[in-house]
């Protein structure tokens, strides 16, 4: 019985230990050759399940963790991609990463068929995008803005320089105003 409870400890720990690798990858970087898939591959699945796509922007590498994202430069032409990994490549291959042809396109190296790449693990772009929370004081209604209107000379003589007819959206000004500061 103790025994059985060490080995699945350990176990725990191996897998806990794999799991926690593909976080730790982040910031890593690799330079190598790149390819893009053949044609055959398309409707086949991929390592993680996913039905492969020359249309979609994934990528197959040979020990990245599944789901990991990458960033793909063209050492040649300075041009960038961000993929996802979803597939592997054989061991025994000499290349770096296999793209889609969306990917190589964006890559510009469809014509040559390989190019020289630099691949930079990043976190996961989807989770970059994290909203700020809106500063409290902010009025929880619309209120009244004053808006300027081209200078009209009334029968009377008088000149109406503003009219307060358009409501202030508080959200979308905060944004715009956190953007201006960026």
């Amino acid at each position: 019985m103790q025994q059985q409870n060490l080995l699945k400890g350990l176990l725990l720990l191996a897998f806990v230990c794999v799991w926690a690798s593909g976080f730790t990858q982040v910031g890593k970087t690799e330079t190598g050759t790149a390819s893009f898939y053949h044609d055959k591959f398309v409707g086949r699945r991929t390592a993680n399940g996913e039905i492969y796509s020359q249309e979609k922007l994934t990528a197959a590498h040979k020990n990245l963790p599944l789901g990991s994202w990458v960033k793909v430069t063209n050492l040649s032409n300075d041009s960038t991609v961000i993929v996802r990994i979803n597939d592997r490549m054989p061991q025994w291959n000499q290349r770096t990463i296999d793209l889609t042809e969306k990917a190589a396109g964006q890559l510009n190296f469809i014509s040559s068929g390989l190019t020289k790449v630099l691949v930079e693990v990043i976190p996961n772009p989807n989770l970059a995008i994290q909203k700020e929370p809106l500063p409290r004081d902010l009025p929880t209604v619309p209120i009244a803005m004053i808006k300027p209107k081209p200078f009209e000379v009334s029968k009377d003589g008088m000149i109406d320089i503003a009219s307060i007819n358009d409501l202030i959206d508080w959200k979308t000004l905060d944004v715009n105003l956190n953007k201006k500061k960026r």
